[in-house]
């Protein structure tokens, strides 16, 4: 059932995000249009901020995943619901301690934006109603968590897709109406209670065994809290630090600029992520249950990765820039060398899913510690250095460099020393392989792009298209003449089953 469940989730984490994208582009631009670059770049800072108080959670449901997938894969319903039941009552405390965090920090927001035009006392009400809707979602973790670790994540994230799409609708809606931020947010927060309401009640039908009394909460998986909040601390640093550095060094409009590219980037990525979450519980499992495959499965979705980020690199890097001028105003538009860094970013958060996708399901998490420490140190560090003379170059080149130095240099080595019983030598002999392979294609794409004139929306699709056409033909071929379409097959058997009935595939990601 792993392929199958994979498959389902992805499948529907593509559908909806595609959706969400759309929606997310036309908001952003009415918001712009009605409210300013100004709120739109307030509201972004408030998700940022955000994503560090969540850092009191200290990273543990990946823990909490790890510890399921064993008594899934027996079935000890018992086991269980004394895992979700700690789970439960850990999330809930989380949950309260993030919500008076937010309330506190609320009366010193303004240290993070460098100057505006928006009252003090409006932009801390808006922030207090974000974080309140947003933690909200601590309440429930503990049922998304049990559906991840059963492969069945679509469940869930089926529901906060539907509640992303509500919102977007929601914010362009009363953008329209004349409505302003806070009547936006106090609306996100009424729907972010429906459908936690809804998660929990979906969850308690599903696991009837969880209405049973737990003597003992299982708390097993706090062991693991301080390499974890290490690792989530870097994730967050090399994610998400940039946005509240451009903010308060360089302002909310550098920072409507920022998230012009960056919203593109992230759509790519979510995307993409969602492979990753449909992934992880099925190499948890295959780790758990036929370990001799990890490393095939590895080599194969290594390629595929790499693969799929030289479909999206070239194109993006010619195309990123003349949508934005088009979409939003030519004077949003950034330099060759900060739209590359913008895609270099989207091609390494492909790249590293098939390393962070191993990392966790083995539950090597102590190995990284110091690593992730490391990672988000330089990040900071580099990125407050360079700001001021460099900008937002400077603050790219600070994330791109982290990633390099701490994840790309260090995990395939745990990886191939502790987990699939290779040479780290092999995984950077393909790595350099596959990058040949994007140097050339870039190189030929570029006098091509050249001839193309993007005089309008119509004309770009038109102009993205052929990129793209000339760059998929050049992408396959390479990697067919250097034999490294070992993806295939698998690609293969997908296609054949979209409607989820399941045939045991030759290798791979088997079904159990």
């Amino acid at each position: 059932m792993r392929t199958k469940n994979t498959l389902k989730t992805f499948l529907y984490g593509i559908l909806f995000t595609s959706i969400i994208a759309v929606l997310g582009l036309v908001k952003t631009k009415i918001l712009l249009d009605y409210l300013g670059d100004e709120y739109v770049g307030v509201y972004q800072l408030f998700y940022q901020i955000y994503l560090y108080l969540s850092l009191v959670d200290g990273g543990i449901g990946a823990s909490i995943t790890y510890h399921l997938y064993k008594p899934i894969n027996e079935k000890k319903e018992k086991e269980i619901n004394s895992i979700v039941a700690g789970a439960k009552s850990y999330f809930q405390k989380i949950g309260i301690i993030v919500i008076i965090l937010g309330i506190i920090i609320s009366f010193g927001i303004m240290f993070f934006i460098k100057e505006t035009t928006i009252s003090a006392w409006y932009i801390k009400i808006c922030f207090i109603l974000f974080i309140i809707s947003s933690a909200i979602s601590y309440f429930t973790s503990a049922h998304a968590i049990l559906y991840e670790a059963e492969q069945k994540l679509y469940k869930s994230s089926n529901l906060n897709h539907l509640l992303s799409i509500g919102e977007n609708i929601v914010a362009i809606v009363v953008a329209l109406l004349g409505g302003k931020l806070l009547t936006i947010l106090t609306i996100f927060l009424g729907l972010s209670i429906i459908k936690n309401i809804i998660l929990v009640a979906i969850s308690r039908r599903d696991h009837q065994y969880l209405k049973k009394e737990v003597k003992k909460k299982d708390l097993s998986f706090k062991k693991e809290a301080n390499n974890l909040i290490v690792n989530k601390i870097s994730i967050l640093v090399y994610e998400n630090i940039n946005v509240i550095i451009v903010s308060k060094y360089l302002g909310l409009t550098a920072v409507f600029i920022y998230t012009a590219y960056n919203q593109i980037i992230n759509m790519l990525t979510q995307m993409i992520q969602r492979f990753n979450n449909a992934l992880l519980p099925s190499v948890g499992n295959l780790l758990v249950s036929e370990k001799k495959k990890a490393k095939a499965t590895f080599i194969e979705l290594n390629a595929l990765l790499f693969f799929g980020g030289s479909l999206l690199f070239v194109p993006l890097f010619y195309m990123l820039s003349p949508f934005i001028g088009l979409w939003y105003g030519k004077e949003y538009m950034v330099t060759t060398i900060i739209c590359l860094f913008f895609v270099l970013v989207l091609y390494f958060n492909i790249i590293k899913i098939s390393l962070e996708t191993y990392i966790k399901a083995a539950g090597e998490f102590k190995s990284i510690r110091n690593i992730s420490l490391y990672q988000s140190i330089i990040c900071i560090v580099l990125a407050l250095l360079l700001v001021n003379k460099f900008g937002i170059s400077g603050v790219l080149f600070a994330t791109i460099f982290s990633f390099i130095t701490g994840t790309f240099c260090n995990y395939p080595r745990i990886i191939c020393q502790k987990i699939i019983n290779d040479k780290t030598f092999n995984y950077y002999k393909k790595c350099f392989k596959y990058l040949l392979g994007l140097g050339l294609n870039i190189f030929i794409c570029y006098w091509v792009s050249k001839y193309l004139v993007n005089s309008n929306l119509f004309m770009w699709f038109v102009n993205g298209a052929v990129i793209f056409a000339i760059n998929f033909f050049l992408t396959v071929a390479y990697y067919y003449l250097t034999k490294e379409m070992i993806f295939w097959e698998r690609i293969k058997f997908l296609l054949k089953n979209l409607n989820f009935k399941f045939h045991k595939p030759k290798k791979g990601l088997s079904g159990n």
